[in-house]
Order: C-alpha cells, then structure tokens, then sequence
C-alpha cells in the first residue's frame, strides 16, 4: 500500500517504495525503481479502463434524472490499440530520459552545480559536453475529436504526480508536467506557467521567485532548466501545439528552438500533441531534436470499422437510460459508424443525443434513423467535414486542416495486432455484466429503486424520497428508506381512514402488503420481510444497502 506524505499546499504525495528492475538498464536507479511497474499488454488495458457505475433499473427514473445521468456517458474511456501502443511508449520514454539522470551517480551532482553556476554568471545554457544526455520526444498528432488528451489524462494517470524521496536522497520527483501550449505561442508564457503548475502540485513559490516581468527569455529558460533537473522531472507534454501556427514566425520559431533546448541541452524528454495542423510544422522544426526518431510519432487518424471499433461501441452500448432497450448489432455498429467517420467524439454524443432525444419525445427507443435526425439538428457544425470524409476525395477532406489524413498505410500494414481485440469483446460483455450488478447508485437513486422494487408507485417513490433527503441531510440510504415506509405507511392509512374513499378498497401499510403476499404462497412474515431486504437474519453480518 501506498504511503503518503503530506506538502506544503495540503495535498499529498506518495513516499518512494524502491522495486527491483528486470531490465539492466534501469537498475540501481532511485528514479525508475520508484515509478509504478512496466505494465504487460493485458494489464495495461484493465488499468486504462474506465467505465463508470450502471444500474439497469435506473432506466425507472424520471426523465430529469435520466438527462443527468446521461453525462456518465462521456466519462467512460475503453483502451484500444492506439491506447496500448502509447502506454508502451510513453513507458520506454519516462524511463529512457532517467537513464543517465541517476540521482546516486557523480554527474547528477555535476549538473545542477553546474546549471548553478551558468545561472549565477548570466553565461548562456548548455551542459557540458562530458555530461551524457538521453533525452528523447514523442509527438501525438491526429484529428480533432479522437481523444487524444483524455488519452494521455488516462495514460498520465498510472504515473504519481509527485515522489518524496527520503534521506539520503532528499528529492521530490515529477514523474511528469503536462502544459497547454499557449495561445500566443510565446516560449515566456510557457516558461511561467510551468512554474505555475509545479507550484499547484508542491506548493512551491517558484512563480513569485522568478515570474517577474522584467527577466528574460534566457534566463527563464535556465530556471527551467534548473528546476526539471532539481525536481528529476520524467516527461514535459505539451498538448493543442498547433496553436504554434497562430503565432508569428519569429515566435514560432523561438518556441520549436526553446523545446530543442529542453531536450538537446537540459535532456529532459519531450511529448507533443496536437492536430494534424501541426504536423508539418513539427517534422520540419523538431525533427532536429536530439533522438526524436527513438519514440517517433503517434498518428491518431479517424477509426475503422473494425475489431477496435465494436470493443469501444459495446462498452458504449452498455449505457443505455431509454425505457427500451436496444441491443449492438452489425447495422448499429455500420449506421454509428459511417454518422460518425470514426470519430469516437462524435459517436459517443450521437448515442447521447439520440437516447436524450428518445426521452424526450416518449418514444423511449433509439433507432439509426434517430441517429440521423439529431445528427443534422444538434451536430451543424460537424456536418461539412463528415461530409468531406465520407467523399474520401483528397481535395475536399484538405479544405479542413484538423481532419487531414495521412499516408501510413505502409505503416500500419506492417504492424502486427498488439493484443486480440475479438477476444476482449467476449471478455468486455461478461465483465461489463458483473460489474451492472456491483455498481452503486446515488443515494436518491437508491432509495427510489428500493421503493419502486417494494410496489411502491414511481412518483410517489420519488415525492417520498425526496422529501426523505432533503430533510435530513447526510442520512444513510437504510435509514431514508425506513422513513420513507414509515411516510408511506401513514398517507396509506390516512386514505384509509378518508371516509369520502370507498369503504370496500383496502389500503394497507407496505409492510402489511408484503406479509400479506407472503402468507399466499404459504411465507412467514419473517421470511417475506427477509427476502424484500428489509429485515437481515440474526446474526448476519450482511448490510440491507
């Protein structure tokens, strides 16, 4: 289990735990020995799942909560092949850049004395040429839309934000520092909200020392420099770097110039993502870099219609809220897709928008003509370039520069599946199945469900709850639901005793109901109030919610 220490800012990181290394290389290095464990293909994709709680009999809510827990959707994340190759990766990359950064060795010592002293007489940056570097960049370039920042949020998240290594080392680590490129494009810009972010995560003063206007270009580059080597950063990630192209030549080129240094000269490992707009501009402008082929590039063009495609839509399909629901099919699977273009962004909303707009109208049922219909009402903006991508005419698909394809048929051709995605359907759908009858609902959720299940009417399930909740806040769900039977129990009396009701219709207390149609079918009270839940045998350790 994970220790933690806590920072200056309140938060926490986690103290190093040392595990011994396999791989040669990274033996007897404090700063790989902390980092998590390389991760086999398999492992890989059940920790970069994510797929949030579900509970088929949500589907008796109301509307409202409905539309609300529709969102859940656009929370889930499903690993494809692209997912896993980044994974691998980025792990070769983190690990590679602390090879000769080794905080036990003599040249660790060497470099930040001597990034020091270069600070200290204004003398331009560069390390001595007897201190080895083996610094490396990565760059992820794609389509608008494909999930390339959420998946490296997902990749970044198997990586500590911050290790406190204790004596003797006496070192905080940043396993890693993900920045936006800034929208001037300015390298001064991303200088000081890289002090920024390392202060948001140590609680450091590092902004308020050297974020004044007045320093230069050089010398916020050297404090850069300076504290990536001091706090052992692992990886810097700029993502949305196409905003480069927005900035004015000499600026543009000032940044490209400025991340070169970052990896040439300070040998910190460098990742680049950004829209296909950007990608002319890194392989003329960074290519240069120390080692950029080592990791190469990610190309994250629009989905086929394949094995990874039905991985993705059947954790999708699983999220349905309609009253009616519809199962995956080969038709769905060729209607989503082609109203998409592969485009996981917009197929993930169309699914949304078609189940809200299902709900809406008391249809309750999707359909692929729905598909089409919110398609053109909500998705305008989209239309022309699924338009052009649908055509596959070069000419048209180049009139928008964030859906510009690429050439790499050769490249994928020659790439061998990393893991059997058929086999992950079967696997995906048992444990999605498993995991809709362990997931939890809110407590509001739960209660209605409880009283729905007891043959209580949904709105006064729902009136009841509420009322249940709101008046008394923190209150557990077996609490609320007793108070609920108790206020049902009493309207059901009270109509009982309401003369201007019809004196041969019995109203009866829900307890009494179940008891009654337990003794039917020949059940002790005890026994029918068991099975309902709302009683638990005597000494059983089982909780009733």
């Amino acid at each position: 289990m994970e220790k933690l220490i806590k920072l200056d800012n309140d938060d926490y990181a986690i103290i190093a735990q040392y595990r011994e290394q396999e791989v040669v290389d990274y033996r007897n290095n404090p700063l790989i020995e902390a980092l998590p464990p390389i991760l086999s293909i398999e492992d890989a994709f059940q920790q970069l799942e994510y797929l949030p709680e579900y509970n088929e009999k949500e589907v008796n809510l109301s509307a409202h909560h409905r539309f609300h827990s529709l969102i859940r959707l656009t929370r889930c994340y499903q690993p494809t092949e692209k997912t896993l190759e980044l994974e691998a990766k980025f792990s070769r990359l983190i690990r590679g850049g602390y090879v000769y950064r080794n905080p036990n060795s003599k040249t660790h010592a060497e470099t930040l004395i001597e990034l020091h002293r270069r600070l200290e007489n204004n003398e331009p940056l560069g390390l001595p040429p007897n201190i080895s570097k083996t610094a490396s960049s990565l760059s992820m370039i794609g389509f608008s839309g494909m999930g390339k920042s959420s998946t490296i949020e997902r990749v970044l998240s198997l990586y500590p934000k911050a290790i406190v290594h204790q004596y003797p080392l006496n070192i905080v680590q940043l396993p890693w520092i993900k920045l936006n490129c800034p929208n001037d494009g300015s390298p001064k810009t991303l200088c000081l909200d890289f002090f920024i972010k390392i202060d948001e995560i140590l609680g450091t003063t590092y902004f308020k020392d050297y974020g004044k206007k007045g320093d230069s270009l050089s010398f916020l580059i050297i404090r850069v420099g300076q504290l990536a080597r001091a706090h052992c950063l692992g990886v810097l990630i700029i993502d949305e770097i196409q905003h480069l192209l927005t900035a004015k030549d000499e600026v543009s080129s000032s940044m490209m110039n400025f991340l070169v240094t970052l990896v040439n000269e300070i040998g910190i490992p460098i990742m680049l993502i950004g829209t296909t707009k950007a990608k002319e501009l890194l392989q003329l402008n960074f290519r240069q870099a120390r080692r950029a082929g080592g990791h190469g590039e990610i190309i994250w063009e629009q989905m086929k219609n394949d094995d990874n495609w039905e991985v993705l839509m059947t954790s999708m399909w699983e999220y349905q809220w309609t009253k009616k629901r519809v199962q995956l099919s080969k038709e769905w699977l060729d209607v989503l897709h082609d109203e998409s273009q592969g485009i996981v962004d917009i197929a993930v909303k169309l699914f949304l928008l078609a189940q809200s707009y299902a709900i809406e109208t008391g249809t309750e049922e999707i359909s692929p003509k729905m598909l089409n219909v919110v398609s053109n009402k909500y998705l305008v903006m989209v239309q022309d370039m699924l338009k052009a991508l649908r055509s596959g005419e070069p000419n048209q698909i180049a009139k928008y520069d964030d859906i510009t394809p690429f050439d790499i048929e050769d490249f994928l051709s020659s790439r061998k599946p990393m893991i059997n995605m058929r086999d992950k359907i079967t696997e995906q759908k048992d444990k999605l199945a498993e995991k809709r009858l362990q997931k939890e609902l809110s407590v509001l959720e739960k209660v209605i469900l409880t009283l729905i299940n007891l043959d209580v009417s949904e709105k006064l399930a729902e009136s009841v709850a509420k009322r249940v909740i709101n008046e008394n806040k923190g209150i557990s769900s077996k609490e609320a639901v007793q108070k609920a039977l108790t206020i049902i129990s009493q309207i059901n009396e009270s109509k009982k005793a309401n003369p201007s009701k019809p004196k041969n219709k019995r109203t009866v207390n829900i307890i009494f109901k179940i008891v009654d149609n337990g003794r039917k079918e020949k059940k002790s009270a005890h026994k029918s109030l068991l099975e309902k839940g709302l009683i638990i045998a005597p000494f059983s350790d089982d909780k009733l919610f």
